[in-house]
């Protein structure tokens, strides 16, 4: 089955390379080229240290502080699947919301989340419940995280992320991209790529309408939650091209969708950032606040092409670059958690565990960064990240706490 739970098989356009950049060595300021940067190093790129002619002064600055994940934020969270229908009938959209828990909901009496691989297959949240829309935090507005998976992938393929995400105060939604799911995989049922790059822009689309309409016949219980003034898209391989062009826009032979303007930031988790998807002029448009997780070892969508072009090319755009050290790209999925999970069920078909052990071969392998280390790195950055732009806290400062060995760490 589940050749999409893999979230990228590293098939098609999203291998647009097949190298990868090893990790290298120090350095320190902008002036310095990107292959002589190391583990643990930051490298700010916005700006270029000038000589001085003041007079010499002795200033004492203090050793930046030990490195230390956010854990899980002050919610509890709820995992609610809902169906958003097409006006049209022709693409329903099955979407899994996450979101924080009303903290007068005692969560003893709720069971845990079950993301069904196949009938009487799951994998069980650690974290996360089963929830109704009536039991959102009703006090506070919430932003909204809009995620998309990878091609050949389901909407709760990383939930280790977007339940950190909701933990920490967002409404986090992801619908299962129809025609490039894990289903369609199996079934034989996937649409064209054309057809693909403009069906994803249309569910994001379709997901930010609906989650901002307190009205919505289906999402309008969480949409009264949601800050539609704080909307940001984030996804992982294909999904990272659909983050991306949901800012640029895009167009192709099947048709043209325009740039969302009420988007306010994008998080790419190793993005396939193929030229065949978007020009060197296109990506220059962007200009909103972006950052950009990857693998050292990604052989899907590597870091060279993949995330220098784009950090090359988004020169307008205030950005961060997190480089994983040993991570591949599987790192951004759960696949790692299903396979020491899926021992505790009974009868589970063998086709599953094969296939998801073959596509993790790319994140969960000997010498692969370990699945727990990189998700304390992910959802670490990224929640430091959007609570920086759209909560107006502290800018990511190394000054102020030290980047970690197994992190290379770009600012712009």
């Amino acid at each position: 089955m589940v050749a999409a739970l893999t979230a990228c098989s590293g098939s098609g356009a999203e291998n647009a390379a097949t190298t990868t950049a090893a990790p290298t060595t120090q350095a320190t300021e902008s002036s310095v080229p990107e292959a002589t940067v190391a583990p643990g190093t930051t490298v700010a790129r916005s700006t270029t240290i000038a000589p001085t002619t003041t007079a010499a002064t002795t200033t004492t600055v203090p050793d930046p502080a030990a490195w230390a994940p956010v854990g899980a934020g002050q919610y509890a969270v709820g995992v609610a699947t809902v169906t958003i229908d097409d006006p049209a009938g022709v693409r329903p959209l099955t979407v899994d919301v996450w979101f924080p828990i009303d903290d007068g909901i005692d969560t003893a009496t709720l069971i845990a989340q079950q993301y069904t691989l196949l009938p009487g297959t799951y994998y069980e949240s650690p974290d996360a419940f089963a929830a109704t829309a009536d039991q959102i935090e009703s006090d506070e507005r919430f932003p909204l995280i809009v995620y998309s998976h990878g091609s050949s992938g389901l909407r709760y393929i990383h939930s280790s992320y977007t339940e950190a995400l909701a933990s920490h105060g967002y409404v986090v939604v992801a619908a299962d991209h129809t025609g490039n799911t894990a289903i369609d995989y199996i079934a034989g049922t996937g649409a064209s790529a054309a057809e693909v790059g403009v069906n994803r822009l249309a569910d994001v689309r379709r997901l930010i309408d609906s989650f901002v309409d307190p009205d919505d016949p289906i999402a309008g219980p969480y949409a009264a939650q949601v800050d539609a003034e704080r909307i940001v898209v984030t996804g992982h391989s294909a999904g990272g091209f659909t983050a991306l062009a949901t800012i640029t826009g895009y167009s192709n032979e099947v048709g043209d969708v325009p740039p969302d303007d009420r988007v306010d930031a994008i998080v790419t988790l190793a993005p396939a950032v193929s030229a065949s998807f978007f020009t060197d002029e296109l990506l220059a448009t962007i200009e909103i606040p972006m950052m950009t997780v990857v693998g050292t070892n990604d052989m899907t969508t590597p870091v060279d092409p993949n995330v220098t072009r784009l950090w090359d090319l988004t020169t307008g755009a205030p950005a961060y670059r997190v480089e994983l050290v040993d991570g591949a790209h599987q790192t951004f999925t759960d696949l790692c958690a299903y396979i020491e999970f899926l021992p505790n069920l009974d009868d589970v078909p063998e086709i599953i565990t094969q296939t998801i052990e073959d596509f993790a071969v790319q994140g969960c392998s000997p010498g692969d960064l370990d699945y727990r280390r990189a998700a304390e790195l992910t959802n670490t950055y990224v929640i430091q990240f959007l609570d920086e732009v759209l909560n107006g806290g502290p800018a990511i400062d190394p000054a102020l706490v030290a980047t970690p060995d197994d992190v290379i760490f770009y600012a712009r």
